[in-house]
């Protein structure tokens, strides 16, 4: 496969969009994490897509697109005295070795799990998402989890996923209180391996 990339990108006189929409066009790079036979495990084999983290970059812009973050304008002059959110976020990856391996230190799990980005981004009254979804009252509890999932994740629920969170929101999550139970469900999803992964 290497060798007719190769020879195809050179017949293309090296046009990198040809490269790239051969690459993920390809059987080899659409594959799934997921195995189906033993004989997959072996990564020499490259029978199935490795599981990678998302770089801090994917992962700070995976966020912010799911929540609805927008970073404030606050002016030149206080920009440049002071780091975006997006740069903070960002810091807190820096000492990653290696780009191209997905390595959390524990300050950085304890960051995404209570860090005030992630308190901001899962609170009903601070996150454009939450807030939208919360306000819906055309949404019962299970249509609001499943607005959730489609927007940290890009799918619907399984029935057992929706059944669980619908009850825990009904129940009012462990505050007693259908806002917070919903941010509650939120956070979930975005510190699930499901989004925090490239799979």
């Amino acid at each position: 496969m290497l060798d007719e990339l190769a020879s195809q990108f050179a017949a293309h006189r090296f046009d990198f969009k040809f490269l790239i929409r051969a690459i993920t066009a390809s059987r080899a790079y659409q594959l799934s994490s997921d195995s189906s036979h033993p004989s997959q495990d072996d990564p020499r084999l490259f029978a199935r897509m490795a599981l990678k983290g998302l770089t801090p970059e994917q992962l700070f812009d995976s966020l912010s697109l799911a929540t609805g973050f927008r970073e404030k304008d606050l002016g030149r002059r206080f920009i440049l005295e002071r780091e975006s959110v997006r740069d903070q976020f960002l810091n807190q990856f820096a000492s990653q070795d290696k780009r191209t391996e997905f390595q959390t230190s524990i300050l950085q799990s304890l960051m995404l799990m209570n860090g005030k980005f992630m308190e901001d981004v899962t609170s009903p009254d601070r996150s454009a998402t939450l807030a939208s979804v919360a306000a819906s009252p055309f949404l019962d509890a299970r249509q609001k989890i499943e607005t959730l999932f489609l927007a940290a994740l890009a799918r619907p629920p399984r029935s057992d996923e929706a059944e669980r969170f619908t009850r825990y929101l009904q129940e009012g999550g462990a505050k007693g209180d259908a806002k917070s139970a919903l941010g509650d469900v939120f956070w979930v999803l975005l510190n699930s391996p499901e989004f925090l992964l490239n799979h």
